[in-house]
């Protein structure tokens, strides 16, 4: 008897731990494939093109290179790191694996040093993991935008010798490492910061210092973008379309819209045809800028076809204007604008390297490489201006013009950063 009742024991023992066994496996299995599914990565497509000087890039394996400005863009792996001298810049691009979509766009500035750590998507679409970006800036400047999308967020990591940033809303931000400090601004967007004491959330127009030693400290004021919906995210929101000209009777008008780059909103002029045509898209800014410290215009910008050379006979069809209409400290309405041109090359009496019928300032045409993505910074208007006894005290309105007599061209992003 007492043998009979150790076997059924040992059964049943052997009943439940099976059937515990079976009940693991049903919901292991399904868990481990979905950790799997969920956990699996594979690369995002990282290019670097040099927009000023030489750009060196050392990769993980530490075979460096260096990559001229104007060359074809270079594939950064990760673990890569690229160094710039006092006169270099570069712009890295960061896309899905497929290149069908921009992931961030980061501008870097001179005598900068920044390894891009890690950058990783989903392997699998139905995972639910975002974008993940690993920077790490030893020393230099970077402006970093993240465009807005709509299917798988990105989140992005900045690590400093004084601590960590965390980025995943679209926006704009800058970051500077100097000496023992760092300074990280929102320009547009949401950031949180961890500083070696403390942390905190900054939001649009706040600034924040992370010393080597010792507290957190803002948030703090910053610069601040005149411009509404300067990246088109909201199509043509904010901005007024003009009628433009078009000199030979029969010709086609320029062609103005908001396409997509990478699946990106960009504004976009088209036109194939003779004679001259123009058109352009202006915003009503009406700021008192009256004590302001800095004023500066930033443009991503890229020329895709351009028939006429330089800006044309008269220096005044430039594929691409930035133009701001302003009044001065003495009440007199003024005028700044900048043309861009990729073809060409400058010629006196035929080719001008400036506009001969416009007014002061006089600035040179500004030549970007052609069919490459740029990044054009003005430096300081208030400090330029001053200096022609013109300086802005009220900012009307600002202006993108296209021009000339077949041309493709493309705005990703305009912004008037003013400091108080």
């Amino acid at each position: 008897m007492v043998m009979t009742d150790r076997r059924q024991r040992l059964a049943w023992a052997v009943v439940f731990a099976s059937f515990i066994s079976f009940v693991a496996l049903v919901v292991l299995i399904p868990l481990s494939i979905s950790s799997a599914i969920q956990n699996a990565v594979r690369p995002l497509a990282v290019r670097v093109q040099a927009n000023e000087g030489t750009v060196g890039i050392q990769q993980a394996d530490n075979a460096i290179s260096a990559l001229f400005a104007g060359a074809e863009p270079q594939e950064l792996d990760a673990g890569g790191t690229i160094l710039t001298n006092a006169t270099d810049t570069a712009l890295i691009q960061i896309f899905t694996p497929d290149e069908t979509q921009v992931v961030a766009r980061i501008q870097v500035y001179g005598n900068t040093n920044v390894e891009m750590a890690k950058g990783s998507t989903p392997r699998f679409g139905v995972s639910s993991a975002e974008n993940r970006l690993e920077l790490n800036l030893s020393g230099g400047r970077l402006l970093v935008s993240v465009p807005p999308v709509e299917e798988r967020p990105l989140n992005l990591f900045l690590i400093v010798p004084q601590g960590e940033i965390t980025i995943h809303e679209p926006g704009q931000y800058s970051i500077t490492t100097v000496n023992a400090e760092s300074q990280f601004s929102v320009l547009q967007g949401q950031a949180a910061v961890v500083g070696n004491e403390g942390s905190l959330v900054l939001v649009t127009d706040e600034r924040a210092v992370l010393p080597a030693e010792g507290a957190l400290r803002g948030p703090l004021d910053t610069e601040r973008n005149l411009v509404k919906n300067g990246d088109f995210g909201r199509n043509f929101d904010n901005w007024a379309l003009l009628p433009g000209d078009v000199e030979r009777e029969g010709q086609p008008s320029v062609e103005v819209k908001i396409s997509t780059r990478a699946n990106e909103p960009v504004l976009k002029f088209s036109r194939l045809g003779e004679g001259h045509a123009d058109a352009s898209v202006l915003q009503t800014i009406d700021q008192d800028i009256t004590d302001y410290q800095s004023l500066q215009v930033l443009v991503w910008m890229q020329v895709l076809n351009q028939s006429l050379p330089v800006c044309g006979s008269q220096g005044s069809e430039c594929p691409l204007i930035i133009r701001i209409d302003y009044t001065d400290v003495n009440g007199v309405d003024q005028v700044w604008q900048q043309g861009f041109y990729a073809v060409g090359v400058v010629v006196d009496d035929e080719n001008p390297g400036q506009c001969i019928t416009c007014g002061p300032p006089i600035l040179d045409h500004f030549h970007i490489p052609f069919n490459q993505l740029y990044f054009y910074e003005s430096g300081n208007l208030l400090e330029q201006l001053g200096q022609l006894n013109i300086l802005p005290r009220h900012i009307n309105k600002i202006s993108i013009v296209s021009s000339g007599h077949s041309f493709d061209v493309e705005v990703l992003e305009l912004a008037v950063m003013a400091r108080e």
